[in-house]
């Protein structure tokens, strides 16, 4: 058979499927008949409860094939080209320095001025780039201030060791991935 032919049946369907829906009736059946036959309606059913109307209801979640909005878990909201697991992966991993900006739009995450316990005459300020929603090592982006100053003088920067960079990278990543298995199991067995 053609494709029209299927294309009209698909319409006879769906129409017939929202004309059939339109013709409920707001109260139940057994008070609209107790009025035409003139008897007095079971109470129980004439002060029930109104039904609630489903207003996040669609088509793809009335045939299983979609969540509602409500039992949906994205995760934080982030910009198309930030991961939501890697995200939070970022705050979780750099909670203990606080955070002095995020932009989860763009994937940015500064941390303040961090001073290492027992080091008082050194901080470290942490800057977090997601790159991709890919839970990969390229994904995520990690560059390190360090500062000294000696007991007289100002603050002045001091290399940072590829390893601390490395490491910390490695932490987001082993995060994500603990967050991503949380999901996952919560998915699996509701």
């Amino acid at each position: 058979m053609s494709v029209r032919y299927y294309r009209l049946l698909l319409g006879v369907a769906a129409s017939l499927s929202l004309i059939v829906a339109g013709c409920g009736s707001d109260r139940p059946a057994e008070t609209a008949a107790a009025q035409v036959i003139g008897a007095t309606p079971n109470p129980s059913v004439a002060n029930g409860p109104p039904d609630s109307m489903d207003t996040e209801a669609t088509l793809w979640t009335l045939l299983g094939l979609a969540k509602r909005e409500s039992e949906q878990n994205f995760g934080p909201k982030t910009g198309n080209e930030v991961s939501p697991i890697l995200w939070q992966a970022a705050q979780d991993t750099l909670h203990f320095a606080g955070i002095s900006a995020e932009d989860p739009m763009t994937g940015l995450l500064a941390t303040n001025w961090y001073s290492p316990p027992g080091k008082p005459n050194e901080r470290l300020r942490v800057s977090v780039f997601i790159l991709s929603r890919a839970l990969r090592s390229t994904s995520v982006a990690v560059t390190i201030e360090r500062q000294e100053r000696s007991p007289v003088g100002p603050w002045a920067d001091a290399p940072v060791a590829r390893d601390v960079v490395t490491g910390l990278e490695s932490a987001i990543l082993r995060r994500a991935r603990q967050i991503h298995a949380e999901r996952y199991r919560e998915t699996m067995y509701k």
